[in-house]
């Protein structure tokens, strides 16, 4: 299968429909259609089956799809490595991001990359860890920006930084008055326990940074905190922290995102708390990675060391 052909096949299995897919093309139906009957005669097997909400992969299908993937970035990876003979590396670059997490990366990282590789097209994707891992797992992306712990692939990675999170809440909240410091730290701690019965301000529960709070929380012997506003935005929780509305959790970096229009109270917390995350950058399992993916990896590790 060519790699037109490897494209026309995969749009129709995202569009769940034939007509969408050739409108996605700028192909007739028609043609679409002869094409997947064509592709369905030559592997032996029907590759969907219809259903009212549109067609459905079968398990051949889905068989097909994964050798697809693979297929595609092998092609991708090929395209690459063949016009590195002449260091001109022509193709694409598939990298994929949180907003949050790509605001904060990837204006540092792609003007230097783009410097060697001018000629080398980012595609960026972003999405939550869970759309991420799972493209990942797909060979969709080159690499992912993401955070330990990966929940839903098993993937390659590099480590990139170990990186802090706060808890945040209003200046004169009560609980100023567990803070304590430690000598040579920027920052004073709290203990998360003595904040058992104030109200919490925090992401939504598939979100990884929701996850590391829950942490948090477990570790502290709090299971059932009393959360008053759940968010899909760091942002927003940390702004209402600063007006008081409760305490949030979010990882050290990201207040260079969100500047306090109210600077509010912002602690560490004791390393037995796990109140960390491990930025990575994942990548297909057992994938060789091209020299400008390894390019990637090193401006990375290199800017956020």
């Amino acid at each position: 299968m060519f790699g037109r052909e490897l494209g026309y096949f995969l749009t129709i299995v995202e569009e769940q429909s034939v007509s969408k897919a050739a409108a996605r093309l700028f192909m007739s139906q028609p043609a679409l259609s002869l094409f997947l009957g064509r592709l369905e005669r030559q592997v032996g097997r029907k590759l969907f089956y219809r259903s009212g909400s549109g067609l459905i992969l079968t398990h051949a299908g889905k068989c097909f799809v994964a050798m697809a993937r693979k297929m595609e970035k092998a092609s991708r990876d090929f395209e690459m490595q063949m016009s590195s003979a002449d260091e001109s590396f022509i193709g694409h670059l598939q990298i994929g991001t949180s907003p949050h997490i790509g605001s904060y990366v990837l204006p540092s990282v792609l003007p230097l990359f783009k410097k060697r590789y001018p000629n080398i097209e980012v595609l960026l994707t972003e999405g939550n860890s869970k759309v991420l891992e799972s493209l990942i797992a797909g060979n969709q992306l080159d690499a992912a920006l993401l955070h330990l712990p990966l929940k839903d692939v098993d993937a390659d990675y590099t480590l990139i930084k170990q990186e802090r999170y706060v808890a945040a809440f209003a200046k004169g909240h009560r609980a100023e008055a567990f803070m304590y410091r430690k000598e040579s730290e920027s920052r004073p701690f709290i203990k998360p326990e003595v904040l058992a019965r104030e109200d919490f301000v925090l992401s939504f529960p598939f979100q990884r940074v929701r996850q590391i709070g829950d942490r948090i929380l477990r570790k502290a012997g709090i299971f059932e905190p009393r959360i008053v506003l759940t968010t899909s935005s760091v942002q927003t929780a940390l702004r209402f922290a600063e007006t008081g509305m409760g305490v949030t959790f979010l990882p050290e970096s990201y207040l260079k995102l969100f500047p306090c229009t109210h600077e509010p109270n912002l602690c560490y917390m004791e390393d037995r708390y796990g109140a960390s995350w491990s930025f990575i950058v994942a990548y297909p399992q057992g994938a060789e990675l091209s020299a400008p993916v390894q390019y990637f990896i090193q401006l990375a590790k290199e800017t956020f060391m």
